[in-house]
């Protein structure tokens, strides 16, 4: 190769870009970082192993990014090719501090090496450009609703990324031709073979490498104040993902907190503005809403970027007035620093489903949720205000122990429904005898109140019976357990039915209990832990298949397998992974299973989730009916789920289709029952 090197200006006018480059990149991102980091606490409490494993996972194998497979594929191929590119691209800075074009770190490992390797970042150009291709036909021509445009950042970003592949092929095609006459055992690239020649290899090697260099520190100046900082923001994002259960809300000390909730700048953690920051503003999220796929106002990802801005444009504000002594309530009645109805509306706020299709589908690891939800905890801890009809069933809950508000002295008489012959004790009674059950069977609200979900917890109750389960219920010793109360924002009520829930549940020696609401289910087994309540949890789906997978229920022998439909409630599924479950027990029923069209992690909210059941759900569209007719468009003619609010949303979705006659919604436990001998 014929020796070409800097001049001693072009190595200064090089190390001036350079440094430039990483101070500026340097400069944003720690200061967003400080900003960040004037946010509340917040603790992982994830393992050195847990982290590890999160960012392998779903940075160098893009878990979550192929989650969209189509688009994920074209993802991988540019963020691959990043890596594919960091050793020439090495070559390339150190070649500018040295003046020496001779300089190639792939050398130094063999002439085989390097020939593979050069092929090899031939072939991550062209699938790069492939993947700029797929993302700009996508955004423009084929104009995915989840995106925005014009949006000037993806469009400078898809260019620098273009423009990065075109020198690439300039540089290495005069690499290739300056080494000599190209042939197999030379490193040379089949794309740098075929634009070489004679006039103008040095021209090109020259202009490729300098418009590499320069497309590179341009890209590292402009990516960490754009949205395309997920580049550095999202594997820290993954190893800051916590350990906690996902369906456990983050803990709140009412009395100790100086913070209840979050309605002001400074109020969220700095983990809600990590996820900010990652956040890509791809739209999955959108996507998977049930309130934003119904025309409501709420957007995970307004959500997200909206604390982005705030975080650049509001926390500046409250570290000068920190600065120049201000206390944080002064700070707060200025107003200046507002989030709630300066930022994020209250519609928004209250139009959340709490369905967690936005933190499951996120390929960053991003929880738009948690800040919805803190935003709840503010308006109601702070201002007592909230929707009406979500006030009445608070209202009913702190009175009454139950949404409905009906006496609590009524809890038992659904068991009047029981037939002859079957029996469910009550604890007191078990307790007096000095009996104590293997099994607390927890009934529920629902399960207890309802019309239609009373028959449920009578149908249940016939399978222990029938199996011989050692069991008993609490009666009017149960109260609810406070999850609507917990994702209403009245963490207030919701930890003082924790409390006396657990004393009574501990009093009595409780160590396993089984119940058929995903709700309850979640707030036994993830949140009361934190509160002192620790016991084995099961869902009755669960429990249910243990039962026939042991041999203690006996199934008669189906004549025909009938149909039916399941739909996956999001705190039994999403919540708490419990997918097969449910269908384990159908199948054992002898039924067949027809899925819809989203099921399992991507299956749609039924709407009824986050305190939704109680409220006035805004907007025309409806999310219940929408899931039912997803149901109803499996040709099944009944409709199966594990989840009271489930039976009670979708059973409305089949009134409103004027199909009451014709199909049915039914518990898992009441298609087992029919089933059992």
């Amino acid at each position: 190769m014929d020796k070409i090197v800097l001049s001693g200006f072009q190595i200064i006018l090089f190390c001036a870009f350079f440094f430039i480059a990483w101070i500026y990149a340097s400069f944003v991102l720690l200061r967003r970082w400080k900003l960040a980091k004037y946010a509340q606490p917040f603790t992982t409490q994830s393992s050195l192993g847990q982290r590890l494993n999160s960012v392998f996972i779903n940075v160098l194998l893009q878990k979550k990014v192929l989650k969209d497979p189509v688009r994920g594929l074209f993802h991988v191929f540019v963020f691959f090719g990043f890596f594919a590119y960091s050793l020439h691209t090495l070559s390339q800075f150190v070649t500018g501090f040295t003046g020496n074009y001779e300089f190639y770190i792939p050398s130094f490992f063999g002439e085989s090496f390097t020939f593979f390797y050069e092929n090899l970042l031939d072939l991550f150009t062209l699938l790069v450009i492939l993947g700029v291709k797929f993302f700009f036909i996508r955004r423009y021509f084929f104009k995915a609703p989840e995106l925005d445009r014009p949006s000037p950042q993806s469009i400078i970003i898809l260019s620098l990324i273009a423009l990065l592949m075109v020198f690439t092929i300039m540089e290495t095609s005069g690499r290739a031709y300056l080494a000599g006459t190209p042939d197999i055992t030379l490193p040379r690239s089949f794309i740098a073979y075929w634009v070489s020649n004679n006039e103008t290899a040095s021209i090109l090697f020259t202009a490729g490498w300098w418009g590499h260099v320069l497309t590179i520190l341009v890209f590292l100046m402009y990516v960490p104040g754009s949205k395309h900082a997920h580049l550095f923001w999202a594997p820290i994002n993954f190893w800051f993902q916590p350990s906690s259960p996902r369906g456990k809300m983050p803990d709140l000390d009412v009395e100790k907190s100086p913070v209840w909730g979050a309605g002001n700048v400074h109020e969220f953690s700095w983990k809600n503005y990590l996820d900010a920051l990652s956040c890509i503003e791809c739209g999955r999220c959108q996507l998977a809403c049930p309130a934003s796929r119904t025309g409501k106002v709420l957007s995970p990802k307004k959500i997200m970027t909206s604390m982005k801005h705030a975080l650049v444009q509001k926390m500046p504000v409250y570290e000068s007035k920190m600065k120049k002594g201000e206390t944080a309530q002064s700070i707060v009645e200025s107003g200046e620093c507002r989030i709630i109805d300066q930022v994020i509306s209250r519609d928004e706020i209250w139009s959340c489903t709490s369905c967690y299709a936005c933190v499951e589908t996120c390929p960053v690891g991003n929880h738009p949720l948690e800040p919805i939800l803190q935003m709840r905890r503010s308006v109601v801890l702070n201002e007592g205000a909230m929707p009406p009809q979500l006030q009445g069933a608070l209202t009913n809950i702190e009175n009454q122990y139950n949404p409905w508000g009906l006496n609590q002295e009524d809890r038992e008489k659904w068991l009047t429904g029981m037939p002859a012959g079957a029996s469910v004790p009550l604890m007191r009674d078990l307790k007096a005898r000095g009996e104590n059950p293997e099994i607390l069977y927890w009934v529920g609200c629902a399960g207890a109140y309802d019309e239609r979900n009373k028959k449920i917890a009578l149908d249940f109750s016939q399978i222990l019976n029938k199996a011989g389960v050692s069991f008993g219920i609490l009666g009017t010793e149960e109260s609810c357990t406070g999850d609507s109360a917990r994702r209403a924002g009245n963490e207030y009520l919701f930890q003082t039915l924790a409390s006396a829930n657990i004393e009574m549940l501990n009093n009595y020696g409780v160590k396993k209990i089984v119940t058929a609401c995903p709700h309850c289910f979640n707030t036994l087994k993830n949140e009361y832990p934190g509160f002192g309540g620790n016991y084995e949890v099961f869902h009755h789906s669960e429990f249910l298949f243990s039962l026939v997978n042991e041999g203690k229920l006996k199934i008669k022998d189906a004549a025909e397998h009938s149909q039916v439909s399941y739909h996956d409630s999001c705190y039994l599924g999403r919540y708490n992974d419990k997918y097969d479950q449910p269908r384990n027990v159908l199948s054992s029923s002898g039924k067949q299973i027809v899925e819809p069209i989203e099921q399992r992690e991507s299956a749609m909210c039924c709407g009824a989730g986050g305190a939704q059941m109680w409220m006035e759900e805004m907007g025309t569209q409806r999310v219940n009916n929408i899931r039912t007719q997803q149901l109803l468009d499996t040709g099944a003619r009944t409709i199966a789920t594990a989840c009271p609010f489930c039976i009670t949303m979708i059973g409305d979705g089949i009134k409103n289709n004027g199909l009451t006659e014709s199909h049915k919604v039914q518990d898992i436990a009441e298609v087992l029952l029919k089933e059992v001998i």
